[in-house]
């Protein structure tokens, strides 16, 4: 019923799409577009999959998964394959998507898009989400300076692109919050050309992390999804100390990974497919961030040992400072889109 009224009325059913019950979302099919670095990586895929199988064991509706190889054509040909194959929700994973979910969305006016983790604005039926990652790589950085014994910490990402830079900047004002004599080395696995190779290496990430902390380096905060574990699996080996990042990888190395700066994308992606389910109109720009939860360190159960109850008491307040902005911290996202 809802397809043919789709092929029918064109955006008219759109708009009755964005006023559905909740029964009738188990008429739609949601479609999952996934970066090169797939499923599996414990880390930014994995995390929003789980907030998907949620709200579909919730709801009712039709899941499908699609994942990209590198590149501009096996996106636009994936998001095909999940368009065709009946998808009348697309959910996208991450920045590099920005450009063809613009011509998709454009180019079928009766679908629903959902990027997740960049902003994009001005279309009636996307929907996108962002999160505040230099809040959580602020806290990040404040519990690195606090257990460092060398005063040199590292940062590891994936690619250098803005919204790494973003974590990364927060990481090195946190750090310098606790102490100006603390030293962040940054490393980016991937510069440019390939966009999957610095998120889909875990053994490059080993390699660069054993160098970083043969340098005496001994936290490094790891973004960098498939290409993190690898940063995990030398901070075991070294005993070093490491941070995950948007999903919770405390268990991973129990003890050596100190927190994870957890970017929610399950709860954001829930919770706007329960707003469409409830019928409510859903468009536009959604933030997340240490406030409302969306972005947030793990409860650091594994790491009691180091991380003391006096730490503990530290960091939350900062956190509390930053919730009520009585620390600002610099969010590079903001900043460059601004300077444009």
């Amino acid at each position: 019923m809802i397809k043919f009224l789709v092929r029918k009325y064109g955006f008219l059913a759109l708009i009755f799409l964005l006023f559905l019950p909740v029964a009738s979302l188990a008429q739609l099919t949601v479609g999952f577009l996934v970066p090169v670095s797939g499923l599996g990586d414990q880390s930014f895929n994995d995390i929003t999959y789980a907030g998907l199988v949620k709200a579909r064991n919730d709801f009712g509706f039709t899941l499908i998964v699609r994942q990209c190889q590198t590149g501009p054509l096996s996106h636009a040909i994936e998001m095909e394959n999940l368009l065709d194959s009946g998808a009348d929700i697309v959910v996208a994973n991450g920045w590099e998507f920005a450009d063809v979910v613009k011509e998709s969305a454009l180019e079928n006016p009766t679908r629903l898009f959902i990027l997740n983790d960049w902003p994009l604005t001005g279309f009636d039926n996307v929907i996108s989400t962002v999160f505040s990652q230099h809040e959580g790589g602020f806290l990040a950085g404040a519990l690195a300076a606090l257990v460092t014994k060398s005063g040199k910490l590292g940062f590891v990402g994936g690619r250098d692109i803005e919204v790494i830079r973003a974590f990364q900047l927060g990481f090195t004002e946190g750090a310098e919050y606790i102490s100006k004599d603390v030293r962040v080395v940054t490393t980016y696995l991937e510069g440019g050309g390939n966009i999957g190779i610095g998120f889909d290496d875990p053994s490059l990430g080993y390699s660069v992390a054993l160098g970083l902390y043969d340098e005496d380096v001994d936290v490094i905060f790891s973004v960098a999804g498939l290409s993190g574990n690898g940063v995990i699996r030398a901070a075991a080996e070294r005993k070093r100390y490491v941070i995950g990042v948007d999903a919770d990888q405390d268990y991973m190395a129990k003890g050596y990974v100190l927190t994870s700066v957890m970017k929610r994308l399950d709860i954001a992606v829930y919770n706007v497919l329960h707003e469409i389910s409830l019928g409510q109109a859903v468009r536009g720009l959604r933030s997340f961030d240490l406030d409302n939860g969306g972005v947030n360190l793990t409860q650091m159960l594994l790491s009691r040992e180091t991380v003391t109850d006096e730490i503990r008491r530290t960091l939350d307040e900062i956190k509390g400072k930053i919730i009520t902005k009585k620390i600002v911290v610099s969010n590079y996202l903001k900043r460059t889109h601004e300077s444009r």
